[in-house]
């Protein structure tokens, strides 16, 4: 894991909602009434320098509040120590990756949520709703809240290095003249001067 987290944070194609922030994940079906309360769980998180276990808290006290119908649809997972957390609840199901095998989660298992603390070395933390696809190999996600059907937390892979930032056109120093043509005044003319004869 890295300070921010995960290594690299690659998003899958889908039709929800995927979070990354703070080194947390959050994954959540578009049209859950929750959504947005499950988005203000993790930006309060994020913000307070929680960890994966102060969001999937966070995550359980929304989920809570509504349980009227058929539990919503979200994972949540961020780092903890030495190891992750996930919480995952509706349709919604989560893969851990470790050296001893693979951990799977699906909210559709329980009848509220399921959540696990998953310690250890972690290598890959899944986050998906139905319907996901696979990520591409070239997408990365620095964080933010974009449209998609899951995310991919990749602890071996490192982000590579930031580019250094091109400095603005008008930071860079006056190098060259512009001359705009309609501007300029014509050279004054010089009068012929009339001369004596010579012999």
């Amino acid at each position: 894991m890295t300070d921010q987290g995960f290594g690299v944070v690659r998003p899958l194609p889908g039709n929800g909602l995927v979070a990354y922030e703070g080194g947390l994940l959050l994954v959540c079906d578009a049209g859950e009434s929750a959504a947005d309360d499950l988005l203000e769980a993790l930006r309060a998180t994020a913000s307070s320098g929680g960890d994966g276990r102060a969001l999937a808290r966070r995550a359980a006290q929304v989920l809570a509040a509504n349980m009227a119908g058929d539990p919503a649809t979200c994972a949540v997972a961020g780092p903890v120590g030495d190891g992750v957390a996930v919480l995952v609840s509706g349709s919604a199901a989560a893969t851990i990756g470790t050296p001893g095998g693979e951990t799977r989660l699906a909210g559709s298992d329980s009848l509220t949520w399921a959540d696990r603390l998953v310690t250890g070395t972690v290598e890959r933390v899944e986050l998906s709703l139905p319907g996901a696809g696979s990520p591409h190999p070239a997408v990365r996600f620095d964080g933010g809240v974009v449209h998609g059907g899951g995310l991919v937390g990749d602890f071996s892979e490192q982000p590579s290095a930031t580019a250094v930032s091109r400095p603005l056109t008008s930071e860079l120093p006056a190098t060259g003249i512009h001359v705009e043509p309609d501007l300029i005044q014509p050279p004054p003319q010089q009068q012929p001067v009339d001369r004596p004869p010579y012999p």
